[in-house]
């Protein structure tokens, strides 16, 4: 039975980053975005609106026709694929909390399988010259090939030395598994820089392919639900405290004219009624009018 803890399959996550290595290659640095959401649960937010995007892929198709539908069909292996992006990233750049107790550990039993090569060898059960090329330093890597060529040569007269010494064979098991851990923490450590940059780099490809094409998806399903106004419901946005702003906020406000009074209020224009213009012939009849009635000249040129 399949469970949503599938989608944490690192297998099924490193062959979908395999199969999206042509696409992320293509993708110059210029073109690249910034990880700026959580990729958890972006991952989790697409891949649960997927089934339902996937259902209007023929009026996509039909509809839009320089639509992408091949990065469309894409999309579940770039959401997989970040998923293993991540996880590399995550691991390149976590600290190596376990190196130092390791070392302390590797440092004991290295003492210990010395003080009980070098017994046997005095009795003649071990090549005492195998055990000339010991370092017998405290460096990481020291202890690390200690105990591997401890291991090795104990192993190797294993079958005189069983019984007369109290180190088991689990022991020298135990000491080659912390000599590879040590010297594979040490390489970590030592390319630490290299390994960052490129899981970096490979994370943001993952996430731009990811992100342009569900938005991508998200615009078609826009269109196509424009009047049904429901697609947001189908292709959520993966920002959701940056949703539309309402249309209210977005109109600009009336223009206001400069008042010729300081202090006064701007007055708003007034867009319904257009404002009239005055010619020089219709003040020079009005003047006369006013003339002949006897009344002042009107002052006001704007008439009714």
């Amino acid at each position: 039975m399949e469970t949503i803890a599938n989608f944490g399959d690192e297998k099924l996550a490193s062959e979908a980053l395999a199969r999206v290595k042509p696409q992320l290659a293509e993708l110059q640095p210029e073109q690249l975005l910034q990880v700026n959401l959580d990729v958890q649960t972006a991952a989790s937010t697409v891949l649960g609106a997927l089934p339902e995007i996937r259902a209007f892929r023929e009026r996509i198709v039909k509809e839009l026709p320089a639509f992408d539908v091949a990065a469309f069909d894409r999309l579940e292996d770039y959401v997989l694929a970040l998923s293993a992006a991540q996880a590399a990233f995550q691991t390149a750049t976590a600290p190596s909390d376990d190196l130092e107790p390791l070392a302390a550990e590797g440092m004991k039993l290295r003492e210990m399988l010395l003080a009980e090569a070098r017994a046997l060898s005095l009795r003649g059960l071990v090549d005492k010259h195998k055990l000339d090329n010991l370092k017998g330093a405290t460096s990481r890597m020291n202890i690390a090939q200690d105990l591997q060529a401890l291991s090795t040569v104990l192993l190797d007269s294993w079958s005189k030395i069983q019984g007369k010494t109290p180190t088991t064979q689990e022991d020298l098991l135990t000491a080659s598994r912390i000599g590879t851990r040590l010297t594979r923490l040490v390489g970590a450590r030592d390319q630490g820089p290299a390994v960052v940059a490129e899981a970096t780099d490979q994370r943001l490809r993952v996430f731009t392919l990811m992100l342009r094409t569900y938005e991508e998806a998200r615009a078609a399903i826009g269109y196509l639900r424009r009047r049904e106004e429901d697609a947001e419901s189908i292709a959520p946005t993966l920002y959701p405290g940056k949703g539309k702003r309402r249309a209210s906020e977005t109109e600009p406000a009336s223009p206001t004219v400069p008042q010729p009074a300081t202090g006064s209020a701007p007055v708003s224009v007034d867009k319904t009624q257009p404002i009239p213009v005055v010619t020089p012939a219709q003040i020079a009849a009005a003047n006369a009018a006013a003339a002949q009635k006897g009344a002042p000249a009107p002052k006001d040129p704007f008439l009714s």
